[in-house]
């Protein structure tokens, strides 16, 4: 008989749950329907308004040249940032780019907007793409190269290092696309130091540690995008480029973790080399700053001294190379273990 009376307070308790629901919902619906036209009227002026207001915030953005300049653009962005209040008729997701609370799913509905003026405004701004493609890794590397442009709105230069028998295949193609003014590329053999090239380049995967080596090999690129093939955009490069805006003044890259839940963690439970924060992190998506790279000095293991990248490349193989599994991903974790405060997470 207990039982029963629970049970029986139990369903009692949620359909007076779901009835005062229903209440609310009826008088917000009522007090809604007795509005005036003239504020209703008012919500598509109000839109009309703030996408004005969108589109004057672009001209005064500062203009950023170099990786070291993005800091001033963050601290601009956030001097401008602006209280303003919320209701029906204001919604969050209609107040332009930089409106404080920007931060949610709907992000800004005049972003792209301003993007465009941007470019249109400094169209010497290019975001740096790089991919390494090696063996059968042609198809998939063109399928990641269009979902790129598809939908990006600055233009794109890619850094392509591939086999030298793709050169010509990756010309055929990229050559016949119709939107050339959107892209630029250049194409670049496997490239590794003469005396480890065999050992670098069967390290587990073919060419896959080319990647430690860009800094090196692309000196005049100050800030880069590393990919890998099996990646697909499903929006604009523009959104993961901007984060570069968030780096201080330490921090060289970022990498997402290789796992969010450490229980099904792979370098937690069985690596046997150090590794960055709880998890590891995944070296398949890079953000470079390569002018930082080329120019900072790194923590290390094997001496006290500090070394610099391609300092550090080879001692840190010589030493880990029977404890790695993940190649190159291994190594980029024993170093930003080393130094934590270059990786932006």
């Amino acid at each position: 008989m207990g039982r029963k009376m629970r049970r029986f307070a139990r369903v009692a308790v949620i359909c007076c749950v779901c009835g005062l629901c229903s209440v609310m919902y009826t008088f917000t619906q009522i007090i809604m329907s007795l509005e005036p036209k003239s504020r209703l009227e008012g919500h598509d002026k109000i839109a009309k308004q703030l996408k004005r207001d969108a589109s004057l915030l672009v001209p005064s953005i500062p203009k950023v040249e170099t990786m070291e300049g993005l800091e001033q653009e963050q601290r601009w962005l956030q001097s401008r940032c602006e209280k303003r209040s919320l209701s029906f008729w204001n919604p969050y997701w209609m107040l332009p780019s930089g409106v404080c609370g920007m931060n949610c799913f709907w992000e800004s509905a005049f972003r792209f907007e301003t993007n465009k003026t941007d470019v249109k405004r400094s169209p010497d701004k290019w975001i740096h793409l790089a991919v390494v493609a090696c063996g059968e890794r042609f198809e998939e590397t063109v399928t990641m190269l269009k979902s790129s442009i598809l939908f990006n709105v600055k233009p794109i230069q890619f850094h392509i290092f591939a086999d030298d028998e793709l050169h010509p295949k990756f010309k055929n193609i990229l050559n016949s696309w119709p939107f050339q003014q959107k892209f630029h590329y250049i194409l670049y053999p496997i490239t590794f130091p003469s005396e480890n090239a065999a050992e670098w380049k069967k390290l587990f995967k073919p060419c896959a540690s080319q990647r430690l080596f860009l800094p090196l090999v692309l000196k005049d690129v100050d800030a880069l995008l590393y990919v890998d093939t099996d990646i697909l955009f499903l929006r604009p490069v523009d959104d993961i480029w901007s984060f570069f805006k968030y780096f201080n003044s330490t921090q060289i890259a970022a990498m997402a973790p290789e796992h969010e839940e450490p229980r099904i963690g792979w370098y937690n439970r069985f690596a046997r080399h150090p590794y960055y924060g709880s998890t590891g992190v995944n070296s398949g998506v890079m953000l470079m700053n390569m002018t930082r790279i080329r120019r900072k000095y790194f923590k290390n293991d094997m001496t006290t001294a500090r070394l610099q990248w391609g300092e550090m490349l080879m001692p840190l193989l010589k030493k880990y190379k029977f404890n790695i599994t993940w190649g190159d991903q291994d190594l980029l974790n024993i170093v930003f273990y080393h130094n934590p405060v270059h990786i932006w997470r």
